[in-house]
C-alpha cells in the first residue's frame, strides 16, 4: 500500500468530522495535488478498510461521494480508478466542508433563510440518503426488476407514435398522466380500501411534496396543526414553513391520542398522521382512535392529512384498511409514494383528495413544477397495469420478512448484552430498545463514525422521551450487510461501554 503509506491517511474519530468524510478530504487532497494519479487503481474497499481499521461501510459510503462527484470511476469486474479527468478542488463542495456550529444546531442559519420558514427544516431532511447499514425506509434496491423497467421503457420509445411523442414529451397536465391516476385508482381501491376516482388524485414529487403543498394550501399564519410526538420532521417542516405552528401530540399503544390534542389545540386546522404504521415507532392507530379522530375532524372543520407511506408492505394478513376508507365527510388526503415500494430515486408520489380540495390541489401544483416527468409516470402506469407493481410487491412482502428474520437472529447473537429489538409485521425496520444507560444518540453518533446509520428515536421527537430507542433499517441489505453491520456495532457499543460519559 505504498500509495497509502504516503498519504498518511491517519483517521480520528471525531464528532465534527465522520470517518467516510475525512476519508473523502484526504482522497480529494490528494487527487488534487498529484499525489494520486488520473487513471490510478485504488485498492478494494476491504482492503483500504483492514488496512485503515475501519468499517468496510465507511469506505464504500466516501468512494459513494467521490465518485458520485467525479473523481473516482468504477470499472465493471476491474476495481475502483481515480477518474481520467477529475473535477478541480475549487469547483467541489465536500461534504465535510460544512459550518460545524450549523451542523451541530441541525437547522439552516437564519441569515440563508431571508426570514422563511425554511430556516428550520432539520438536517435529517436536507443529506442525501445512503443504502449504508442500517439505513431506515430505505427499499431492496437491488431487489428491483430493473430488467422488467428497461424492457417497458424500451417499448415505450419503440412505440412512440406521433401522438403519444406529443402526449409523453411535450407539455404534461399538473393533476398527473391519466393512465396513471387510473392505475393508483385500481391500486388503492383494491389494496386499502379506498373509494375514489381519477379525478380524485393529484400527482406529486413523492408524499414530502403533496405534505408541503396541503399546508400551504389548508393553512393560514398562526394557525395550528397537529403532529405525532415522535413522528415524521417532514411533517413538522412544512407546516412551520407554511407560516402555522405545529402542535406535539403524544403517542402510545394506540396510535396518535386524540384526547391529548384536543386538550392541546381543539381548533387545529390539520392533523398529520401515519394510521397504518405510526412512523417512526410502527404501531397502528386503533379504530376507537380513527373513529374520535375523524369526530374531532368534523367538529372543528379541520383536514386530516393520511400518510400511508409503507402500509403494502404488511407480512401478517391483508393490510389495514386506509383511514380515508372510514371518511365519510371528506376530510382526509391520503398521501402515497412509489419512493418505498419501487425506489426513491423515481420521485413520484401521489394524493386522494376530496372534491372540494381538486380544484386548490391542481392550481398550487400547477405552480410547483408543474408536472412531474411524463414518461416517468407513462412507466409507473405500464408497470402497474401489466401487473409488475402487485408481482414486486408481493416478493418485497417474502424479501422483507426473511431480511428482518435475519437482522433479529444477528441482533439476538451478537447485541443482546446491549438492545432489546422490536419486531414488526410491517415495513422496512425495527425499533430496537437500548439497555438502561446506554444514548440512543450517543450510539448513533458513533456508528456513524464507522459507516452505519442508526436513527435515534429521540431526533423526531419534541417533548416525547425516546432517548432509549432507535431504528434499525434491513429491508435494503443483503445478509453479509447486515452482518458485518452488526459486528461494527458491536464494536461501537464496546468502546461506548469503556468510554467515560461527559458529565
Amino acid at each position: 500500500m505504498p500509495l497509502l503509506d504516503a498519504l498518511g491517511l491517519d483517521l480520528e474519530r471525531r464528532p465534527d468530522a465522520p470517518l467516510h468524510r475525512q476519508l473523502y478530504d484526504r482522497l480529494v487532497d490528494g487527487i488534487a495535488a498529484g499525489a494520486i494519479k488520473p487513471g490510478e487503481k485504488l485498492p478494494s474497499t476491504r482492503d483500504l478498510a483492514q488496512f485503515l481499521g475501519v468499517s468496510r461501510n465507511t469506505i464504500m459510503l466516501a468512494f459513494e461521494h467521490l465518485t458520485a462527484e467525479g473523481f473516482l470511476e468504477g470499472q465493471s469486474g476491474s476495481g475502483t480508478y481515480v477518474a481520467r479527468e477529475p473535477p478541480s478542488k475549487a469547483a467541489t463542495p465536500a461534504p465535510a466542508r460544512i459550518n460545524p456550529a450549523l451542523r451541530a444546531a441541525g437547522t439552516l442559519d437564519r441569515s440563508f433563510a431571508c426570514g422563511s420558514g425554511f430556516a428550520d427544516v432539520p438536517a435529517t431532511l436536507r443529506h442525501m440518503r445512503r443504502p449504508v447499514p442500517f439505513r431506515s425506509n430505505f427499499p431492496a434496491v437491488d431487489a428491483f426488476p430493473v430488467q422488467v423497467w428497461a424492457k417497458l421503457a424500451a417499448d415505450i420509445y419503440r412505440k412512440m407514435s406521433p401522438e403519444l411523442a406529443g402526449e409523453l414529451m411535450g407539455e404534461g397536465d399538473p393533476q398527473g398522466y391519466a393512465p396513471l391516476r387510473a392505475a393508483i385508482v385500481e391500486h388503492v381501491t383494491l389494496g386499502r380500501g379506498l373509494v375514489c376516482r381519477p379525478e380524485n388524485v393529484v400527482v406529486f414529487a413523492g408524499a414530502q411534496h403533496a405534505v408541503d403543498l396541503a399546508c400551504r394550501i389548508l393553512l393560514t399564519e398562526g394557525e395550528t396543526a397537529w403532529c405525532e410526538d415522535p413522528g415524521y420532521d417532514g411533517a413538522y417542516a412544512s407546516v412551520t414553513a407554511a407560516g402555522a405552528r405545529p402542535v406535539a401530540v403524544p403517542v402510545d399503544a394506540d396510535g396518535l391520542d386524540v384526547a391529548a390534542g384536543v386538550a392541546r389545540a381543539p381548533d387545529a386546522r390539520l392533523a398529520y398522521v401515519s394510521p397504518s404504521k405510526q412512523f417512526p415507532l410502527g404501531m397502528s392507530l386503533s379504530l376507537e382512535r380513527r373513529r374520535a379522530l375523524l369526530d374531532w375532524a368534523s367538529r372543528a372543520d379541520a383536514w386530516i392529512l393520511e400518510d400511508d407511506y409503507d402500509a403494502e408492505f404488511r407480512y401478517a394478513g391483508r393490510p389495514l384498511p386506509a383511514l380515508h376508507a372510514l371518511d365519510r365527510e371528506g376530510r382526509v388526503i391520503y398521501l402515497g409514494t412509489f419512493s418505498k415500494t419501487l425506489f426513491p430515486g423515481l420521485r413520484l408520489g401521489f394524493a386522494i383528495v376530496p372534491d372540494a380540495l381538486v380544484e386548490a390541489f391542481v392550481a398550487a401544483r400547477s405552480v410547483t413544477g408543474r408536472y412531474s416527468p411524463m414518461l416517468e409516470q407513462a412507466l409507473v402506469a405500464r408497470f402497474m397495469s401489466e401487473g409488475h407493481f402487485a408481482s414486486h410487491v408481493r416478493r418485497m412482502r417474502k424479501l422483507y420478512a426473511q431480511r428482518q428474520t435475519h437482522l433479529l437472529d444477528a441482533l439476538a447473537r451478537r447485541l443482546s448484552d446491549w438492545m432489546t429489538p422490536e419486531p414488526t409485521d410491517t415495513g422496512m425496520e425495527i425499533v430496537a430498545r437500548l439497555r438502561p444507560g446506554l444514548s440512543a444518540r450517543r450510539v448513533a453518533a458513533a456508528a456513524i463514525q464507522e459507516g452505519l446509520e442508526l436513527m435515534p428515536l429521540s431526533a423526531l421527537a419534541r417533548e416525547a422521551e425516546v432517548d432509549d430507542l432507535l431504528t434499525i433499517g434491513f429491508s435494503a441489505f443483503s445478509a453479509e450487510q447486515m452482518d458485518e453491520g452488526v459486528e461494527t456495532l458491536r464494536t461501537v457499543l464496546v468502546r461506548l461501554d469503556q468510554t467515560p460519559r461527559a458529565n
